[in-house]
């Protein structure tokens, strides 16, 4: 493990966790949301950890979003998280384990999501389990640094590694602020689990911003309290003009 820390640490990943396999059966949680075909034992059945690793979204440019500016950052983000993912795994390989790293986002664009609207694994579900944060109302993770601006990705190994348990510290607050924050009404008034993000609902709001090339949306984390940044935000001149930039 002290190996995939240096690794990982050499290529800025701030926030690192293992879950257990087994903890996909055994989390009522978990269990009850994620369906048996997309745990890690049927991807790797011989699995014995699930490494997790996250990158956080700058705020400064989140505060602009939907904006040009997020969409690149996002999408840089994912790239990051995807080749970390892939470079952990090579170096697990190397060492005579299997080793998956599975996509940041397992679901074919917004086109994919209007068809089905969740991907084949889920990593906040694994950030969970590995003990990095909890779920907020939008249905995101929260981590006690970064709130909700942090994504995760995944790697699936047959090395066993010292693994984490979910935290038990409900870091959402119960503000509100995301459900009114959220353009498409989206965002239920009760916590996950028992509200569920209205899934369509987003991705036709994400659909909208995709035709402007502007997409994802980002509302919802943005004005998220916990773990949120001190300082100011970008002025509002320089968020309409950097909003300006959409597909025409």
């Amino acid at each position: 493990m002290d190996r995939i820390s240096e690794l990982c640490r050499s290529m800025g990943i701030v926030d690192l966790g293992v879950a257990d396999p087994e903890a996909w059966d055994s989390d009522q949680l978990v269990s009850s949301r994620i369906s048996q075909e997309c745990r890690p034992l049927s991807i790797m059945p011989d699995a014995r950890s699930v490494i997790v690793i996250g990158i956080p979204i700058q705020q400064t440019v989140l505060d602009t979003a939907p904006s040009i500016a997020y969409r690149h950052l996002y999408s840089t983000v994912n790239t990051m998280l995807d080749q970390c993912a892939q470079r952990i795994a090579m170096e697990l390989i190397s060492e005579g384990f299997r080793a998956v790293a599975i996509p940041r986002d397992g679901y074919h664009g917004i086109s994919g999501l209007m068809e089905r609207p969740d991907a084949f694994f889920s990593h906040r579900h694994s950030a969970y389990l590995a003990g990095l944060g909890s779920f907020g109302q939008n249905n995101v993770i929260l981590t006690r640094r970064y709130g909700p601006r942090i994504r995760f990705t995944s790697v699936i190994t047959s090395a066993e590694l010292p693994a984490g348990n979910p935290s038990g510290e409900d870091l959402c607050i119960g503000c509100g602020l995301c459900m009114e924050a959220c353009p498409s009404k989206a965002i239920p008034d009760s916590p996950y689990p028992l509200g569920i993000t209205d899934k369509p609902a987003c991705v036709a709001e994400s659909a909208r911003l995709a035709a402007m090339s502007i997409s994802p949306c980002g509302r919802c984390i943005s004005v998220c309290p916990v773990g949120k940044e001190s300082g100011p935000s970008p002025t509002d001149e320089a968020i309409r003009r950097i909003r300006e930039y959409v597909k025409r």
